[in-house]
């Protein structure tokens, strides 16, 4: 038997070998590098999934959808601040755990009276992966704590400023209306020659003239706008009057439902408002709620699981009655300012605490503990002592004005701080 090969032969059996290959090489082929983000990458097929994601809300709410290539390079440049962020929160070490996630999503189902198990059903049934839906919302909590992070330390109120706020007239107006606004705009790069801005203006008035004969603000915000809420239309939701930042307030404040602003300047570019809804905010009593909490932190000598696996066994002595939540607060939370007095935080109202801190009091029973949960301080736990109606005092309304203020800066320095590290950032798109 002929121990050599025909030629015929080894040209098929390299065909055979080769054919793996060529089909693992065309699949590879059909995802390519869309941005490349510092040190990391975006790629195609997860550029395609996020507008697919958008596309199918969009059409959900019944919304016309911006042409393609436009659609594209602003869903790419949301990933683009998401990622760095994202980056940034990794070198420092911001984590969301399952347990804060799982809180977060049932907090979610809660306020769309639904089960953890009936909001995972429905993201399910409308087409989404709830794996990769829990994932996006993990990333949004670690973006978040970042931001806080980042940008709150920047921000210092004077009680002179609260004196100046509280007499001056939005300050007398802070509780007589929220704004309900819509956004484009047209931003201006840092160190813009006048050339460009000349063409940021012209653009802006184009899109003013639009609107004002009777252009879709919702269609031109996401075709047009440069704004961080383009891709909703330029939708910022409610805010009361004196939390919006004073370009924003000061314009609206005489605008009526449905009027568009004129156009206006700030260091990021052009702006346009649209007056969606506004209401009266007259009400003069405020729900406060008696709550005390202990803290525990975590530091280099204590992680985040260590740190939760104290919370959760201090809690657990306590629900069983082993411990009084007095002498566990004074013994064992980290909070200085509450710790000697049994952890009580007094009479606490809507807005004075962090979101997940909020969330939390708001919907838990009165008497009852609440389940161990996160914030940007570390992990907590809960008890709403007593609830009342209060008439608005003084030391509320310091407590409400220093908070609009802060609100204001913070929304102010949040968009500076995006753009600090956008420009900090190394970023080649190649869409």
């Amino acid at each position: 038997m002929s121990k050599t090969m025909p030629r015929w032969g080894k040209a098929l059996l390299l065909a055979m070998l080769c054919l793996p290959l060529m089909a693992q090489a065309k699949v590879q082929m059909l995802d390519r590098i869309v941005a490349v983000v510092n040190d990391g990458a975006i790629m195609a097929s997860e550029l395609d999934d996020r507008v697919a994601t958008i596309a199918m809300q969009f059409q959900q709410k019944g919304q016309q959808l911006p042409p393609p290539a436009v659609m594209r390079e602003q869903v790419l440049n949301r990933m683009v601040l998401e990622r760095i962020q994202l980056q940034l929160a990794d070198r420092a070490g911001i984590k969301v755990d399952d347990t804060s996630l799982n809180q977060a999503l049932a907090g979610i189902a809660r306020q769309n009276n639904m089960t953890l198990e009936q909001f995972a059903d429905t993201i399910q049934s409308d087409g989404h992966d709830w794996g990769h839906f829990r994932e996006q919302i993990r990333q949004e909590m670690v973006i978040s704590r970042l931001q806080q992070r980042s940008v709150a330390s920047r921000i210092h109120i004077t009680d002179r400023e609260v004196d100046r706020f509280l007499n001056s007239e939005m300050g007398k107006k802070m509780f007589q209306a929220d704004f309900h606004l819509g956004h484009i705009l047209v931003r201006v790069p840092p160190h813009a020659s006048p050339d460009d801005i000349k063409q940021a203006r012209a653009k802006a008035e184009t899109l003013l003239k639009k609107l004002k004969d009777g252009a879709d603000f919702s269609n031109l915000a996401v075709s047009e706008s440069d704004g961080p809420k383009a891709l909703d239309g330029g939708d910022l939701g409610w805010r009361p009057a004196a939390q919006w930042p004073s370009l924003f307030s000061d314009a609206a404040i005489d605008m009526k439902k449905g009027d568009i602003s004129d156009l206006l300047r700030s260091g990021a570019g052009f702006h346009i408002l649209k007056m969606i809804d506004r209401r009266g905010g007259t009400e003069k009593v405020v729900t406060q709620y008696k709550v005390r909490h202990i803290l525990i932190k975590t530091d280099a000598l204590t992680t985040a699981e260590q740190a939760h696996d104290r919370a959760q066994r201090l809690h657990d002595r306590i629900a069983k009655g082993e411990l009084s939540f007095d002498k566990a607060a004074a013994e064992y939370s980290d909070d200085p300012g509450s710790a000697h007095s049994g952890g009580d935080l007094g009479w606490v109202s809507r807005g004075d605490m962090v979101p997940e801190f909020e969330s939390m009091m708001l919907s838990t029973p009165q008497g009852q503990l609440s389940p161990v949960f996160e914030t940007q301080f570390g992990w907590h736990f809960l008890e709403v002592e007593g609830k009342r109606d209060a008439d608005m005092s003084e030391e509320y309304r310091r407590s409400q004005a220093m908070h609009a203020l802060q609100k204001r800066r913070y929304e102010e320095a949040l968009d500076d701080w995006i753009q600090e590290q956008r420009n900090d950032a190394y970023v080649d798109i190649r869409l």
